[in-house]
């Protein structure tokens, strides 16, 4: 049997390491988490926003600013300012932007699988 002053040097041993417990299946799960945050970490609202607009017509400035900060709340909870005065064509683009930056998030969740975090 074990006293308090076992575990305790046991626990000081720098070679004990409780996160490297194996347990059956353990690692394999570990190791797609791993995986998966990172493949999540290359898609940024930026990224996501330049291939959205990578085809098709050019947008203006506004409506690429509407989309990405559409991104920027679904994926990190930044609000969304817009700066435009209601009724001006730049207040509408950027409105457009915000419109189908909900379009191309969604579309990001379902091409991850489904992902709602």
């Amino acid at each position: 049997m074990q006293t308090a002053t076992d575990k305790d040097a046991i626990m000081a041993n720098q070679c004990f390491n409780p996160a490297t417990i194996s347990l059956p299946g353990a690692s394999l799960k570990a190791a797609h988490a791993r995986a998966q945050l990172s493949y999540l970490a290359a898609y940024t609202p930026e990224s996501i926003t330049a291939a959205a607009l990578s085809t098709g017509t050019p947008r203006s400035a506004e409506y690429r600013a509407g989309l990405l900060d559409v991104l920027k709340f679904k994926m990190r909870g930044e609000r969304i300012i817009c700066i435009h005065q209601a009724g001006t064509a730049q207040f509408d683009a950027y409105m457009a932007g915000n419109l189908r930056g909900f379009d191309v998030y969604r579309a990001h969740l379902e091409q991850q699988g489904g992902r709602h975090d």
